[in-house]
């Protein structure tokens, strides 16, 4: 028991990790990129705000992850190490091959894929509800950047003091990316967490809290390039444009955290920027919607094979 224990905690670090070290550019990049935060600036406001969402709001993503696709009692400790290790492994593999997935949707295919092994009544209405809201989620996201920008363009363009729009964009871009990172701490910890509270290994408040650490981690020791690169390609678009963007791809999943729905802040975020590129008169890169489909469909589907295969394989070898 000890040595399952301390493995899944070292697979939700590793996965926490990783969702620090790329998604984290999502919350930072544009002020990082801006030159309105150091890096290290970032990284700790990234911690103390994904600390906050984890501890105050992260229960009810969690609770849908653990417990919401498949019955409590089903998804025990070794159940969350599978789920765990397939979103990992095809994570990585993904990686390598420099394909754009979301950590979340590996996540919900990997309990799926641990469900349907073991026979449990996978609750595919709730299934049905997540994945309804990984569709509608950049959807919300562009719509809402669309009238964010148009709506700080239009406030912006009354003022006559520079200095006051200069103000103006420093504060947009810092409240944005903590509105962001408070989002991460509400969704995207539970990706990792999720099944290990449902296993009832450990309680919503400590998974919250140890999880939020590992993406910190991962932020501060491996972001540096991640968040530069987001946030010289977002603040292209302009300040104005970035921080709608942003900052509606941000109320995107804020409201997916009310409902306790998982859904990815990356996708969020491509929705945002297309919804602004749009607004502004940009040409929207279709390959980058491919991509967004792409994660849909692929993503859950490989995890639940990638689950299946593991779950076969530690029958065989006699570990469960």
């Amino acid at each position: 028991m000890e040595a399952l224990a301390v493995t899944a905690v070292a697979i939700a670090f590793y996965i926490a990790w990783n969702i620090g070290s790329n998604d984290s550019a999502n919350a930072m990049g544009t002020a990082v990129g801006a030159g309105v935060l150091s890096f290290r600036q970032a990284t700790l406001t990234i911690a103390i705000f994904v600390l906050m969402g984890a501890y105050l709001r992260g229960y009810k993503v969690m609770k849908t992850v653990g417990r919401g696709i498949v019955p409590e009692g089903y998804l025990t400790l070794e159940m969350a190490i599978i789920a765990l290790l397939a979103a990992g492994i095809w994570v990585t593999i993904a990686t390598v091959k420099g394909l754009p997935v979301s950590t979340t949707q590996a996540i919900i295919g990997g309990v799926v894929g641990v469900g349907l092994a073991i026979h449990a009544p996978v609750n595919w209405a709730t299934l049905g509800k997540i994945a309804g809201a990984w569709v509608l989620s950049p959807i919300i996201a562009g719509i809402l950047a669309m009238l964010l920008y148009r709506f700080y363009g239009y406030i912006i363009g009354r003022m006559r003091s520079i200095s006051m729009i200069e103000l103006l964009y420093k504060w947009l871009a810092v409240l944005g990316g903590a509105y962001m990172a408070f989002n991460f701490g509400t969704n995207e910890v539970a990706n990792a967490s999720g099944p290990l509270v449902g296993a009832g290994f450990v309680g919503p408040k400590i998974a919250g809290i140890f999880v939020a650490t590992a993406l910190s981690v991962g932020a501060l020791t491996f972001s540096y390039a991640v968040m530069h690169t987001v946030g010289k390609k977002i603040t292209a678009l302009g300040p104005t444009s970035a921080f709608a963007a942003q900052f509606g791809s941000a109320m995107a999943v804020s409201l997916a955290n009310v409902l306790g729905l998982p859904v990815s802040s990356s996708q969020a975020i491509v929705g945002g920027v297309i919804g602004v590129g749009i607004a502004a008169g940009e040409h929207v890169n279709k390959s980058v919607i491919k991509d967004v489909i792409f994660g849909w469909v692929a993503t859950p589907t490989t995890a639940i094979i990638i689950a299946l295969l593991i779950f076969r394989v530690f029958s065989m070898a006699g570990m469960i």
